[in-house]
């Protein structure tokens, strides 16, 4: 890209948040939306374990750290390598693709059958413009966000999930009300007002029940994809 372009991009692109992010040496303004969201809906409490899917550049993790306290853990998750935050022992990072199982089985080695209080997701596919395929891809992303969420959350835990205000939408609402009690959508105010992005703020997660025979599990779920 010709740096002039990159360069006219990246100041049109600065805003207030971006701004304060940099003043208050944050990686990213994204840092605000997770505040807003968290003042909205109280997320996080002192002690909470915490999968951050798309942690990339740790803007999320900053946030998070600072509310769960020592006691709590976080595991970034991301395909970008993120700079090493040496001073905080509680963070902890999985460098991978959310897609690939193996990423599931770094987590789970984290984790060693410990369950999750929050998993939150700023997962977001590269933008292409064409708005059908952005859409469909994020909707792809909300799905396997889903698949962490059903092997990693615990029960009553919370979900915050970027998604498009799109054809899709509903669809995904409709699984996230199958899965928790409380499904919210919510747009922050550090959002830019162009963007088409918008929240799932989910409350008390139900772990997926089987049909039992016999009291004996079987492998069909009451929930209908």
């Amino acid at each position: 890209m010709n740096m002039t372009k990159k360069w006219k991009r990246s100041k049109a692109e600065r805003d207030a948040y971006y701004e304060l992010a940099r003043k208050k040496g944050l990686r990213s303004r994204a840092y605000f939306k997770l505040e807003d969201i968290d003042r909205r809906f109280s997320i996080f409490e002192n002690g909470d374990w915490v999968i951050d899917l798309g942690a990339y550049p740790g803007g999320w993790l900053q946030y998070i750290v600072k509310k769960i306290g020592i006691d709590g853990m976080v595991i970034g998750v991301d395909i970008k390598p993120i700079k090493p935050f040496e001073t905080i022992p509680n963070i902890q990072f999985v460098l991978g693709d959310v897609f690939d199982n193996e990423t599931l089985t770094k987590i789970g080695n984290i984790l060693n059958d410990k369950e999750i209080d929050i998993i939150v997701s700023d997962l977001s596919p590269s933008i292409s413009g064409i708005w059908e395929l952005d859409t469909e891809t994020i909707y792809e992303y909300n799905r396997r966000v889903l698949d962490y969420a059903d092997k990693f959350l615990k029960r009553n835990g919370k979900l915050v999930m970027k998604s498009f205000e799109g054809r899709y939408m509903k669809n995904i609402y409709s699984k996230l009300q199958k899965r928790f009690k409380i499904a919210k959508l919510y747009k922050p105010r550090a959002s830019r007002k162009r963007s088409a992005e918008i929240y799932f703020v989910c409350m008390y997660y139900r772990p997926r029940v089987f049909k039992t025979s016999n009291n004996m599990l079987t492998g069909e779920s009451v929930f209908k994809e």
